[in-house]
């Protein structure tokens, strides 16, 4: 449908839903106009909201950057900003970025066309400077505008909503060995989940923060600590993320600027954190229009070279599916509850899990929490999901039925081991040694599992031959592995099994996925 046709439509549904359901205290904006700088797709459009009748010139224009394959859409939508900007009386505009053709851009293409958005905003109002809110990666992308293609002269106070700034485990596991097949599958491994990866984030931020651009804007951060709910996306995210998190981006990497200054922390999901009802009047008060006194130019000194500290208490699993799949794993005793998550891109691919005695355990997919704000890499996923109470002591069996389809497992203990991760760092430039420890605390380590690990080892889901021989060994009840990093320039994830013998003698599998990256000589990724 022509999009200016569609604007119009989207004008008379908003005029209608008004009617139906009348607020008490705002009304819905008009719709916004398209400004089609792109008649052949979306990418480089940009709209302008319509001007409220109580529009301020003290009050600061809006532009509105939108996340991980979303469109401007995020915040034109029911409780979205637009209406609540428009009501407290801002001009407002909204950008669409490559992901609104379908397929992601990484921060060097969306942020090329965003700087030259801004500015087209900023002329179109007749102002100096603007505003942006942005969503997710949305905050990565208004980063790379103002920093690398000239645009901080024409932007005063940058709000972020829960912004990977040190990258999301989950872009990780997308190119992960278990993760892979899935992601493949489901269309979901682009340019722009592949630059949200950890370490390829470590080296944006190590191109980035120590240069002077960054202190010509004001950044505000916020996070999130909630989900959208039991057996969702985003509650089952909380497992393969680190620390707190929104089931999206940890609170650790959406803090993650030196200097940027902490707006607030909400129990939110990922996609409620960009709700009007939940964050507007949170984020409102912060878009004065800021002095220089009050700006923060503190940049900390690059981290990308520290050692990394992650701890595990998953195990997962995943593969290509041609009629059946089987895996196995150990757990160990005094396990309060084993939660599965197995997703698959079809509802017709058959999960079972069977215990050590022979127990069946079917999935269930009635559990799933339906919705349209789950996190962008596995949102078109089936997510297939057993609970078991204090699972028994054993070796366990996930055996998964169907036909041209792929899984990804992941298994959260609550109450069991945990295996702590350390890492020499996350970018390397090729050639250099790397080195990766694991410690299982007060349990042992089970050497013959070593052999078992090392064949098993997968490199962006590859066979190990791009990788030198990863030398693992024990000393002192930790497990050390040595390896040189390609010399091929790019993001690797180094994915292995790890098992523990506890107290009891009883073995208990944990895995371990290492993100790092490789720059060239300059210690640069390719763009």
């Amino acid at each position: 449908m022509n999009q200016k046709v569609l604007s119009r439509l989207l004008a008379a549904v908003t005029l209608s839903t008004a009617l139906v359901y009348p607020q008490a205290a705002s009304a819905a904006a008009p719709a916004p106009v398209l400004h089609d700088d792109n008649p052949s797709g979306h990418f480089g459009d940009w709209y302008t909201g319509a001007v409220p009748p109580n529009a301020s010139k003290d009050k600061p224009v809006i532009l509105f950057v939108q996340g991980l394959h979303s469109t401007y859409n995020t915040w034109y939508t029911t409780d979205g900003y637009y209406d609540a900007a428009y009501n407290a009386g801002y001009r407002t505009a909204f950008v669409q970025l490559k992901d609104a053709d379908g397929t992601g851009g990484n921060m060097w293409t969306n942020g090329a066309k965003l700087a030259e958005v801004i500015k087209k905003v900023a002329d179109y109002y007749g102002v100096s400077k603007i505003n942006i809110i942005a969503h997710s990666k949305g905050g990565i992308d208004t980063q790379a505008a103002l920093v690398h293609y000239g645009a901080h002269p024409y932007v005063n106070v940058v709000h972020q909503l829960s912004t990977p700034n040190k990258g999301s485990e989950l872009a990780d596991m997308a190119y992960s060995n278990w993760a892979g097949w899935l992601a493949d599958i489901l269309g979901k491994k682009d340019d722009a989940v592949y630059s949200l990866q950890t370490s390829y984030m470590a080296n944006f931020r190590a191109q980035t923060d120590s240069r002077s651009e960054v202190s010509s804007t004001k950044t505000y951060m916020a996070a999130g600590t909630g989900d959208d709910g039991w057996f969702s996306a985003t509650w089952f995210g909380h497992a393969v993320l680190s620390g707190e998190d929104d089931g999206a981006v940890s609170v650790e990497s959406a803090f993650g600027l030196p200097y940027g200054i902490k707006s607030f922390t909400k129990d939110v999901s990922h996609g409620q954190i960009a709700k009007a009802s939940q964050t507007w009047d949170l984020v409102k008060p912060k878009l004065q229009n800021a002095s220089m006194k009050e700006r923060a130019t503190k940049v900390s000194k690059d981290k990308s070279k520290e050692v990394t500290v992650e701890e595990s208490s998953v195990i997962l699993r995943g593969g290509e599916v041609e009629d059946t799949a089987s895996e196995t794993f150990f757990l160990e005793s005094g396990i309060d509850k084993l939660n599965l998550d197995t997703m698959t891109s079809s509802e017709d691919t058959m999960v079972t899990l069977i215990s050590p005695s022979g127990k069946k355990y079917e999935a269930d997919l009635s559990k799933k929490s339906k919705s349209e704000d789950e996190p962008g890499i596995f949102q078109d996923a089936v997510h297939h999901f057993i609970e078991v109470e204090e699972p028994e002591a054993g070796e366990w069996t996930l055996e998964v039925e169907g036909s041209d389809d792929a899984f990804f497992m992941v298994g959260s203990v609550d109450g069991g081991e945990e295996a702590k991760v350390k890492a020499s760092k996350k970018v390397f430039k090729k050639g250099d040694k790397a080195k990766i420890f694991v410690d299982l605390g007060k349990n042992e380590i089970d050497q013959s599992s070593l052999e078992k690990a090392n064949l098993n080892r997968s490199m962006n889901g590859e066979k190990a031959s791009v990788l030198d021989e990863v030398k693992f060994a024990v000393k002192e009840d930790e497990l050390t592995g040595n390896f040189t990093v390609p010399t091929k320039p790019g993001v690797y994830n180094l994915s292995f099994d790890i098992t523990g013998i506890n107290e009891d003698g009883e073995p208990f599998t944990r895995s371990i996925n290492y993100n790092f990256a490789v720059t060239n000589s300059d210690g640069e990724l390719e763009k």
